[in-house]
């Protein structure tokens, strides 16, 4: 699941923190890195399954709910809801009812989060419907991800992943998405303040440190490479107290600070009692009604390299 661009303020946790969480090559208390572990073995599962499921004449809903069912079978939980992001849509949209179904010539985005112990993997991938006429898109994004996956390692900064990035989707005569960025993730939080950009020039960049745990996703696409704002339908808790509003305290017991959908709610209408207390993920949709890839990997930060826990 993106993060729209920000700023390069790290967030969300102490330099006391990190260090006790610091043991061997990867800065990792051997108990946390077995659910991240886990985690990623489950969300590479359901990502290709969901994604060989996909047909002409499928149902996103029923995709969507397959996916978050086998995640619970496997022993996980959601971390976000199935993010099912078709043609021109880059991010954020689950189905929530209706009819809509996969057509062809669909260029579909799969992005699962699975959690274990709040502790997040983030993976996704794109396919096409009966056809072949975006390959070169989703090759793109393949490729721009394994080459920064290889740059990855204690010190690196996350600018100079994004000039990675975009060098490789350009030589495919593509473009990036560059309001839309790869993200850190910490305990319960899915965007924990690293930005890894992809395209060269951004204003800013984080240094990675081994431990860290980050998911890298390159966006192509062949329009101008931004985003505009549609509607609301994945929303989280914003901060990590317990308030004492009802439904603020039975979601935050559901979900504690992961994103959730509508579709999860009893009486989803009850949200608008607590607006000021949410943070909303509005569907992004690239600017000029051009098609877009995705394919993203979690990644643990090491001394030399990094581990892909979602290969």
């Amino acid at each position: 699941m993106q993060a729209v661009k920000a700023g390069a303020k790290r967030t969300g946790r102490t330099e006391g923190t990190r260090r006790t969480e610091r043991i061997g090559r990867s800065g990792m208390d051997p108990e946390i890195l077995e659910c991240y572990l886990e985690a990623g073995r489950i969300a590479s599962s359901v990502r290709e399954q969901t994604m060989n499921a996909v047909e002409e004449g499928g149902r996103l809903l029923d995709t969507a709910e397959y996916a978050e069912e086998l995640t619970r079978q496997m022993g996980g939980e959601a971390a976000f809801p199935c993010n099912i992001s078709i043609n021109e849509i880059a991010s954020h949209y689950t189905p929530l009812k209706g009819d809509s179904k996969f057509t062809p010539g669909d260029l579909v985005k799969i992005d699962i989060g699975v959690h274990i112990n709040g502790y997040i993997a983030d993976t996704a991938n794109t396919i096409e419907v009966d056809t072949n006429h975006n390959l070169i898109l989703i090759k793109a994004a393949q490729e721009a991800l394994n080459a920064a996956i290889n740059e990855i390692q204690d010190g690196v900064n996350t600018k100079y992943l994004g000039k990675v990035i975009e060098n490789v989707i350009k030589s495919y005569n593509c473009f990036p998405m560059t309001d839309l960025t790869g993200h850190s993730m910490e305990r319960y939080t899915i965007h924990s303040g690293v930005n890894i950009p992809n395209y060269g020039s951004a204003s800013f960049g984080n240094v990675l440190h081994a431990g860290d745990v980050v998911a890298v996703e390159p966006f192509t696409t062949l329009g101008h490479g931004m985003t505009r704002r549609g509607e609301v339908r994945i929303y989280s808790l914003v901060g990590s107290k317990v308030s004492k509003n009802l439904l603020h305290q039975k979601l935050f017991s559901l979900f504690n600070t992961l994103p959730f959908t509508t579709r999860w709610m009893d009486e989803p209408d009850e949200l608008d009692k607590i607006t000021t207390k949410l943070h909303k993920y509005p569907v992004l949709i690239e600017s000029g009604g051009c098609r877009v890839a995705q394919a993203e990997h979690t990644v643990i930060v090491e001394d030399k390299g990094c581990s892909v826990i979602t290969a």
